[in-house]
C-alpha cells in the first residue's frame, strides 16, 4: 500500500525536521533537483525540490516525500523507523545539535538531539567520546577552556559542584539562557559532523536500544508504539525506571483496551502520573500527543501523520 513518509508544510502546523531531512535535501542537491541548504527543515523549498525530482522521475507531483519516491531518490525501501522516531523527538526536545540551554529544570545544563544533560551524565559521556575521537575539535570549540568543560561534566566532580557551575553560566528568570562564550562553544561543537554522529550513536546505542526492549516487554509493535517507547526512553529514563512497566502491565490488564491506540494512551497516563508535578501536564501532553498521533507540545502543533507514523501502521525494520 503507498503511503507518505513526509509531507509537505501545512499551515500552522510544525514542520517535519531532522537528520532524515538533510539527508533527503542532500539527495536531492546531488541529483540536481535543487540547490538547498541542508538544513533538515522540510519547508517549502525543499517540497519545491521534491516536486521538481518527481516531474523529473515521471511521479506523481506533490511535492511529499511518497515511499516512490523515496525510493527513487534515496535508493533504500524505506527510512529506518529509528531515525523517524529521532527526528520527532528532536523536534520535542528543541535543542538541534547545536543548542545549549542552562539550569531551568534542576538538569544543570542541556545539549544536543535528544537533549544531553549535565547532571543526568549523559552530556559528560558524549563529550569524552569527542575528546577521545576527536580532540581537535574539541580543542577548536572551547579553546582555552576544553579542559574545563570536560573537568566539570567528568563523573568524579559532585552534583553539588557540577549545579554551582551551571547556575553560574545560567541566565534569565527561569535560568534557561546560557551566557557566552559556553553559548557558542557548544553551538560550534555541534557543528561538526563527526561530533553529530556521536551524537546520534549516543541516542540509538542506548536509547533506541532501551526502547526497543520496553516495546517488546509491553507487546508493542506498531510505529507510534515504538515512537512511544523511545520518548520514555529520552525524556523519562525509560519504562524500566519508577516501576513504569509494572504499572502499565497492571493497567492494561484492568482496563482491558481495546486499541493499540488506547493502550498507549493508558501508557502516557501512567508516566505521567510518574513524573515531577512540576512537568506532569507536559509529559502528559507530550505522549498523548504520541499516543494519538497528534496535539501540541511545547506550544507547537503537530500531526504526525504529516511525519510518517500512521496508526494501525507496523515498521519493516527495527
Amino acid at each position: 500500500m503507498a503511503r507518505d513518509y513526509f509531507d509537505r508544510p501545512q499551515p500552522g502546523l510544525t514542520p517535519v525536521s531532522g537528520t532524515v531531512v538533510s539527508d533527503v535535501q542532500l539527495a536531492l542537491n546531488a541529483a540536481s533537483a535543487g540547490n538547498l541548504v541542508a538544513d533538515g527543515l522540510y519547508g517549502g523549498h525543499t517540497a519545491d525540490a521534491l516536486s521538481m525530482f518527481q516531474q523529473s522521475k515521471g511521479l506523481p507531483i506533490d511535492g511529499n516525500v511518497t515511499d516512490a519516491t523515496w525510493t527513487a531518490l534515496m535508493r533504500t525501501e524505506a527510512p529506518p523507523i529509528f531515525e523517524r522516531c529521532l527526528q520527532i523527538t528532536a523536534s520535542f526536545e528543541g535543542t538541534g545539535f547545536t543548542l545549549v540551554v542552562g539550569n531551568f529544570d534542576g538538569a544543570g545544563i542541556t545539549w544536543g538531539i535528544i537533549g544531553f544533560t549535565l547532571l543526568g551524565g549523559e552530556l559528560g559521556t558524549v563529550l569524552k567520546a569527542v575528546n577521545q575521537t576527536n580532540p581537535h575539535l574539541l580543542s577548536q570549540a572551547f579553546g582555552r577552556d576544553a579542559d574545563q568543560i570536560m573537568e566539570i561534566t567528568g563523573p568524579t566532580t559532585s552534583a553539588a559542584r557540577k549545579t554551582a557551575w551551571a547556575d553560574s553560566i545560567s541566565r534569565g528568570s527561569s535560568k534557561y539562557n546560557v551566557v557566552e562564550p559556553w553559548k557558542t562553544y557548544f553551538h560550534d561543537l555541534g557543528t561538526y559532523r563527526e561530533v553529530q554522529q556521536i551524537q546520534v550513536a549516543r541516542a540509538r546505542d542506548v536509547y533506541w536500544a532501551r526502547a526497543k526492549s520496553d516495546a517488546s516487554q509491553l507487546g508493542l509493535g506498531e510505529e507510534l508504539d515504538y515512537l512511544l517507547m523511545y520518548d520514555i526512553a529520552v525524556q523519562n529514563g525509560g519504562m524500566g525506571s519508577k516501576q513504569r512497566s509494572q504499572k502499565a502491565q497492571a493497567a492494561i490488564q484492568q482496563q482491558k483496551p481495546r486499541s493499540a491506540q488506547a493502550k498507549r494512551k493508558i501508557i502516557a497516563t501512567v508516566v505521567a502520573e510518574t513524573a515531577s508535578a512540576r512537568y506532569r501536564q507536559d509529559v502528559l501532553d507530550r505522549k498523548t500527543a504520541i499516543a494519538v498521533g497528534k496535539g501540541v507540545v511545547h506550544g507547537g502543533k503537530y500531526d504526525l501523520s504529516a511525519w510518517g507514523f500512521l496508526d494501525g501502521e507496523t515498521p519493516p525494520d527495527v
